[in-house]
């Protein structure tokens, strides 16, 4: 595995990592509607400075624990709209899907395009066997994503995330490399 983050495109999306000038932009778009609530590890509020704590932290957090996260920028104009993470088990071979948009880019395709490209990655240059992602059940869109790009549902884990203070069903869902390599 490469030490370095790569620079990833779609028909509409740069996936790269995010410079320190776009702090400003991640902070907002961080604290924006459902983002906090419908993610496992992102806090709120969001505040400037773990916008710059996270910038500054993503080529050492690939390198040490295999968190590899890029913000997707539309081609076009270059406006960050979200972030896509893959967090890497480089010893089981697994590779954990995540992230968020903002809420003026969601239901046009950006999340299923992103973690498409991130998963092509994952698979052909990491050499990953397996990709799998998590939702609350209550966070159908996130749900749908996962079923668009390829993953199988593979169950519901009951109470299995305590999020601000109740317990959450998280559901499961993922592919291995040969189904997504023969994928339509």
């Amino acid at each position: 595995m490469s030490s370095d983050l790569p620079h990833l495109s779609t028909p509409r999306l740069l996936l790269r990592a995010l410079e320190k000038n776009q702090a400003e932009t991640l902070f907002v778009l961080a604290n924006g509607p459902k983002i906090a609530d419908n993610t496992a590890s992102i806090p709120s509020p969001y505040t400037l400075e773990i916008a710059l704590d996270f910038i500054d932290g993503m080529q050492a957090k690939y390198r040490s624990t295999g968190l590899l996260s890029l913000g997707m920028h539309r081609r076009d104009n270059g406006e960050l709209i979200g972030i896509v993470s893959l967090r890497i088990n480089a010893a089981h071979r697994y590779g954990h899907l995540g992230g968020w948009v903002a809420a003026d880019a969601r239901n046009q395709g950006y999340a299923a395009e992103a973690a498409t490209a991130l998963m092509d990655y994952g698979f052909v240059e990491l050499g990953l066997h397996r990709v799998g992602s998590q939702c609350f059940s209550r966070n159908k869109e996130s749900a749908r994503v996962m079923e668009k790009i390829g993953l199988q549902y593979e169950g519901c884990m009951r109470g299995a995330f305590l999020k601000n203070g109740v317990h959450e069903d998280l559901l499961v869902f993922a592919t291995v490399r040969e189904v997504w390599e023969y994928r339509v």
